[in-house]
């Protein structure tokens, strides 16, 4: 869905992608290779059940065994919905539970101006 927004006298067309939700961890040291089987789990689970299909990027530089999770929303409420359908999907906590995520998981919400 294309939306616009006038600023002055012209119309600026608005991406349908509106929030980014980041999702940065850890992968347990020597567990790399669980992680992606794990997560193309989770993905296709994902998938097969109507969730957002994340991007998963691996860090190059930084921190070691560093994961992003970029998740694309078209507002706030469609991400706030899917996080309440996650509570109560047994199966969607079963398999993200799967990763070998070490430490605490850091969410950053991201709008587009």
């Amino acid at each position: 869905m294309q939306r616009s927004r006038r600023y002055g006298l012209g119309v600026v067309k608005l991406a349908a992608v509106t929030v980014e939700v980041h999702v940065s961890g850890r992968i347990e040291t020597g567990r790399f290779a669980d992680f992606t089987e794990a997560a193309s789990h989770w993905v296709e689970y994902r998938d097969r059940t109507g969730y957002v299909r994340p991007r998963l990027l691996q860090a190059l530089s930084g921190e070691m065994n560093a994961v992003l999770l970029v998740f694309e929303y078209p507002d706030l409420g469609a991400y706030e919905r899917e996080e309440a359908r996650v509570f109560e999907d047994g199966e969607y906590v079963r398999l993200a539970m799967a990763m070998p995520f070490v430490g605490p998981l850091r969410y950053v919400i991201y709008r587009f101006i």
